[in-house]
């Protein structure tokens, strides 16, 4: 390092005695400002004489106002497209005050010096120089450079006026004089307030993991290197974060792994799950996810045989890419186009079933945004509230007035006290038929889990211990094409329930709905 701030001739001659003393006072203060700054200060070696680098922190009050000029738009020097980015800050950017100690300091001449400023352009870092010369034209033969850091430290901000805020604007960065010692490293606005943002997040990290905090989990007080800090800037302990995160994907409520704060929803990072979970627990994650995302997909269904996730067409059909089995999404059978499917009313009671598959699958969360199954819940309601007409059969109910109601289809009149019993005899029995029918479970050979087949497919998937077994013999499904087929199980056929179960339901809804079209 080579200081040019001196000119030619214009070191003084000094006696040899002299310069014995300011060689002492020299070493003596070097050792002082190594005593008091540490880490802060660093040496050069120099023939011209004892040289050095110090950091001086600038002190600030809590959180700092920093308002920048910045402009947006084609024209960036149009003032319409003028705007202010304001932010706070706790921390500066160090001022480095870089020195040579020439053999005439203290006695006859000032130190040679350089200032560089991160966050201030050079006509500012220039009124810095000069007032450093005022210091020592003030106490000439003395040792200054205590003074100057200690000045620099306490009265930067508001010597360049930024006593109440930092205004960084690119109009004064070319205005008045400069000196050759002042060091601007400002490029532009946009520059410096990036500096600044910087600086301060890496130093407010450094004092929290130097800090100690308390955990707003177990309550206890732990040092930052302990915690874990989360994007939306709450932080845990470490041994908290990975008891709750690990606690959810054993539990396969993952959706609900988010910040632990109340009401902050805030997600929590997939390389920060992994450092948490580890491995084994991160792909269980991984694969839960995936299952919950495609569950809460309309058109996703999964493959009657192998359970793989397939797309459902505009026309209630799909391909699995596994197995590559064809199928129809409604009653889960061979595909049928151009064949009957299902009635309207079947159709519901599969988009029910349907749902209830899913929902134990995800840990009780429905997906309300199937428009057939909120409209059976509704029909289910409306035969609670109907009274079928004794003569014709359809359903009528009574909206105002009194008990007595007049059926529009046949004419006749009907009294709903007289007729209420009736009523929950057909609902009872029409709830009765649906159960036995639908809801038929069979138990799991692995776990013992009972899961219910899907319309008549007899290969079920386990959602608790993910095995697929057969429900007409009860064995585990290794591969479907040995399991079923001419020498083995079926893979569909009905029920064991009275089969007349699903055609007596069928015709209770129809007598509800149509009435008894062959008495009319």
């Amino acid at each position: 390092m080579v200081l040019r701030a001196r000119r030619e001739g214009e070191e003084p001659q000094v006696p040899d005695e002299q310069l014995r003393s300011n060689d002492q006072l020299q070493q003596d203060e070097v050792m002082a400002l190594e005593a008091i700054y540490g880490d802060n200060i660093g040496f050069f070696c120099e023939k011209a004489g004892r040289s050095f680098e110090i950091h001086v922190h600038c002190e600030i009050p809590d959180d700092l106002g920093v308002s920048a000029e910045l402009f947006q738009g084609v024209d960036d020097h149009d003032l319409k497209n003028r705007f202010f980015d304001t932010f706070s800050v706790q921390h500066l950017p160090p001022m480095s005050l870089t020195c040579l100690m020439p053999p005439s300091y203290p006695s006859h001449h000032p130190p040679y010096f350089m200032l560089s400023v991160q966050w201030l352009d050079s006509v500012k870092i220039s009124s810095l120089c000069d007032m450093l010369d005022s210091i020592w034209a003030q106490q000439p033969g003395q040792e200054i450079l205590y003074e100057w850091v200690q000045w620099l430290q306490s009265y930067v901000l508001s010597h360049v006026g930024f006593g109440d805020g930092i205004i960084i604007r690119e109009s004064d960065m070319m205005i008045g004089p400069m000196d050759v010692r002042a060091v601007g490293k400002i490029v532009s606005v946009e520059s410096v307030v990036q500096c600044l943002i910087t600086y301060n997040e890496e130093q407010c990290h450094e004092s929290f993991l130097n800090g100690l905090h308390d955990c707003m989990i177990c309550f206890s007080e732990h040092p930052g290197l302990d915690f874990i800090k989360l994007p939306c800037l709450h932080y845990y302990c470490r041994r908290c974060m990975e008891t709750y995160s690990r606690m959810h994907v054993k539990e396969g409520t993952v959706m609900e792994l988010l910040c632990p704060g109340d009401k902050c929803q805030g997600v929590i990072p997939p390389n920060l799950l992994k450092r948490l979970l580890g491995d084994v627990d991160f792909e269980r994650w991984e694969r839960l996810i995936l299952e919950r995302t495609l569950d809460s997909m309309v058109d996703v269904t999964y493959c009657p045989r192998c359970e793989t996730a397939c797309l459902e067409d505009g026309e209630n059909n799909a391909q699995c890419s596994k197995c590559f089995f064809s199928f129809c999404t409604l009653c889960r059978e061979r595909r049928h186009i151009g064949d009957r499917c299902m009635t309207p009313e079947e159709k519901l009671l599969s988009f029910q079933d349907r749902e209830k598959m899913r929902s134990s699958s995800s840990s009780g969360k429905v997906d309300t945004s199937i428009d057939l199954f909120n409209e059976l819940v509704s029909i289910k309601e409306a035969l609670r509230d109907a009274v079928p007409c004794p003569h014709c059969r359809i359903a009528i109910s009574r909206v105002s007035g009194c008990n007595y109601m007049h059926c529009r289809n046949c004419g006749n009149g009907l009294d709903q006290e007289q007729k209420s019993v009736r009523q929950a005899d057909v609902v009872k029995q029409i709830e009765k038929e649906v159960t036995a029918q639908r809801f038929r479970n069979y138990p799991c050979p692995s776990c013992h889990q009972q899961n219910p087949k899907v319309g008549n497919n007899n290969h079920i998937f386990c959602w608790a211990c993910q095995v697929h077994y057969c429900a007409l013999c009860g064995k585990v499904v290794r591969k479907c094409s040995e399991h079923y087929g001419p020498r083995g199980c079926k893979q569909h056929t009905v029920d064991a329930v009275d089969p007349s179960s699903e055609g007596r339901m069928r015709s209770l809804v129809r007598k509800m709905f149509h009435g008894d079209r062959t008495k009319r």
